[in-house]
């Protein structure tokens, strides 16, 4: 009997999925976070989850965890203190940065620059030089200096130290000599060099990327380490794969090496759960809405696959690390509404978070809320209660929308359709950038929503956009945690390569491929992955010469080979140029680094295809409830999800309700239970 669990720590609360391997079965829990130890919150999450299976923590064979620990460390700058070595004449590195600055598009007095990561004052600068573009040595290095320098930073109480040498990239012997000094000296210090973590051009990049990682290593270390604990003290032998933001896997050995690859650990697993889905569903063309608690986020899928992003962005930070290509917002269930002093109403960024959370959740919020709206308008019935348990305070939500309502002179009802209304126009923006003005039409998307929160307010942004079907699938409360089941072991693996189409073949571009394959291969023996286990995709990042926009292009290996191989990336890159930005140039293509993603492929989770039975959902239907559309209310019937059967439909509007989440389907759509069990709404026949 196999049991595999995945668990997804968020804003407000922690989402756990649990798949057992003979009934096929998905059990679901949420519990609330715990911000100032995540791993209570992990544990308590895990040992309810495999109660409410009726399993035990004991019989759990496989784990996957998404985690914000990263995320909120760069967000709220709680990292480690970082010692830096670089090459002499480049201790400014981190300062001197790029050409853009965040804060206010006009105006000096609100330019706001962070602080590197590194400080100078833990930053040493080395002799020896490795030149460009051949990689020889220039400089020898001076291990006399080098001793001398990591000691000083040692004991000047520094907790990691990234090594950052120029030109490291095409010769890494210089950084793994320092390595070898420092590990040898002191090999409690976590230590990273940039030729591993980053091995691409870009000194600025590689550098700050580096320095990300060995900031949040010492706690990423100490939270795994004490997660890993707590499960074996709970019984627990199971493996512990950690998600990474590309959506993969790998063990938390490998995260505690890398942890810069965490940094959107969570967002990812939606995706790639949503995706799955969809292409199973038959629509492999999808947007993803993810609403939760304090925030959403919207993606791509084209053809089944998640679109992807070599820059991942977090706070102001913005550095290099493969991850789902993720639009995040400051819309979530928590937003708070406030009437400013123009009399314009505003919706977020500011979340009640998980404590005091929403007025409606009696837990001492005052502030009014989207989810608080939500319940004014009765788009969450008397009858649900948060996560299952938790009962809503419904005179609260009133109370605080009413404030909103005084201060513009408006009904109750109006106040909280209009704070509706904005967040919703807040995703459709975010929703746009990752399509419309990515030269995709949403017309041909269809969308996936999930999160706690998404469904609510999926159904009226579908039909906005035009993307349909409207797909809900079965626990969208614990997506990302879903997500996590179906990912594979992953990693992705990169050189610079610099060369144009007029100066090298297809078969030199395959030759390199190859070589770069067979490290990942090695990372995958070494993640326990079996031969008949693997595989690999290959990429070319791509630019006209001379220009700086690159595109990341799949690559066929084989067909590379062939007279025309060039040619067909080329072609593909052009396509995919024109459709993005509007233009192609008569320039030769450049080739700027080649990656490999291997793949480790685990068995997660089954998807259960059913039998689709009658139309008839009068079974599930629980009662009816007075709920406002179109400036009125309707009365509108409550169906209880658990009950509903493939092939019921519903004619809206309609309210579903389930453990982790409520799903509204607006007047004139139809909703329908798939094989799958996802509720896919549609326009009705009259729309």
């Amino acid at each position: 009997m196999t049991h595999n669990l995945g668990v997804d720590v968020g804003g407000t609360f922690t989402d756990v999925i649990v798949f057992d391997g003979e009934s096929q079965e998905l059990t679901i829990d949420k519990v609330l976070s715990t911000p100032d130890n995540p791993s209570n919150g992990v544990v308590t999450g895990i040992r309810e989850a495999t109660e409410k299976a009726g399993t035990t923590v004991a019989e759990l064979d496989l784990l996957f965890h998404g985690t914000t620990v990263v995320t909120n460390m760069l967000l709220e700058e709680t990292g480690a203190r970082v010692g830096l070595i670089t090459t002499a004449g480049h201790e400014h590195i981190l300062h001197l940065a790029r050409a853009w600055t965040p804060g206010p598009l006009y105006g000096w007095m609100g330019m706001e620059k962070p602080d590197p990561l590194a400080d100078l004052v833990d930053t040493r600068s080395v002799s020896g030089r490795i030149s460009s573009p051949d990689g020889t040595e220039v400089e020898p290095i001076d291990e006399t200096e080098i001793r001398e320098h990591v000691a000083d930073l040692y004991e000047s109480g520094i907790e990691s130290l990234t090594i950052a040498l120029m030109n490291s990239y095409l010769n890494p012997a210089h950084e793994r000599a320092v390595r070898d000094v420092v590990t040898e000296e002191y090999p409690d210090l976590p230590v990273s060099i940039s030729s591993e973590i980053v091995p691409e051009y870009g000194e600025y990049e590689r550098t700050l990327t580096t320095v990300i990682n060995d900031y949040a290593r010492p706690k990423v270390i100490d939270y795994l380490d004490d997660l890993d604990a707590s499960l074996r003290d709970s019984g627990s032998s199971a493996t512990m794969n950690v998600v990474r933001s590309d959506g993969g896997l790998m063990s938390s050995e490998a995260a505690k090496h890398r942890p810069v690859e965490l940094a959107l650990s969570g967002p990812s697993g939606g995706v790639v759960g949503a995706a799955t889905i969809a292409s199973k569903k038959g629509v492999p063309d999808v947007l993803t809405l993810d609403m939760g608690g304090t925030s959403t986020d919207v993606s791509l899928v084209e053809g089944g696959t998640p679109e992807s992003t070599r820059e991942t962005k977090v706070g102001y930070r913005e550095f290099k690390s493969r991850g789902v290509d993720v639009t995040t917002v400051g819309a979530g269930g928590g937003s708070i509404a406030r009437v400013q002093l123009s009399g314009a109403l505003q919706v977020g960024p500011e979340s009640a978070g998980a404590d005091p959370g929403p007025a409606c959740y009696g837990r001492g919020g005052t502030e009014p809320t989207v989810t608080d709206a939500n319940v004014v308008l009765g788009r969450i019935p008397p009858s649900v209660q948060l996560g299952g348990r938790m009962d809503l305070d419904r005179d609260a939500a009133r109370e605080a929308i009413e404030t909103v309502a005084d201060e513009r002179g408006t009904s109750v009802e109006e106040a909280a359709q209009a704070i509706v209304d904005l967040v919703n126009e807040n995703m459709h923006g975010a929703l746009r950038v990752v399509s419309v003005e990515r030269g995709y039409d949403p017309r041909e998307f269809g969308l996936v929503a999930f999160g706690g929160a998404g469904p609510m307010h999926a159904n009226a942004l579908a039909d906005v956009m035009g993307a349909y079907p409207l797909l809900v699938p079965p626990g969208p409360g614990v997506m990302s945690a879903f997500g996590f089941l179906t990912s594979d072991i992953q990693n992705e693996f990169s050189e610079t390569y610099l060369e144009t189409d007029e100066d090298v073949t297809g078969t030199d571009v395959a030759e390199r491929l190859y070589a770069i394959r067979d490290e990942a291969a090695d990372w995958l023996d070494s993640e326990g992955v079996s031969d008949d286990d693997q595989s690999f995709e290959y990429f070319a990042d791509c630019r006209y010469y001379r220009q700086d926009i690159q595109m990341s292009i799949p690559v066929d290996v084989e067909n590379l080979q062939r007279e025309t191989g060039l040619d067909e990336i080329k072609a593909d890159f052009e396509r995919r140029h024109d459709q993005r930005f509007g233009f192609s140039l008569d320039a030769p293509l450049e080739i700027a680094n080649l990656r490999i993603v291997g793949k480790g492929a685990v068995d997660g989770v089954t998807l259960v295809e059913h039998e689709l039975g009658g139309e008839d959902a009068s079974d599930a239907r629980t009662g009816s409830h007075e709920v406002y559309f179109d400036e009125s209310y309707h009365d509108t019937p409550i169906y209880d999800r658990g009950q509903l059967r493939p092939g019921n439909r519903i004619d809206g509007p309609a309210i579903v309700v389930d453990d982790d989440s409520t799903v509204v389907v607006q007047p004139n759509h139809e909703a329908r239970v798939d094989s799958y069990e996802n509720l896919e709404i549609t326009r009705g026949e009259s729309q």
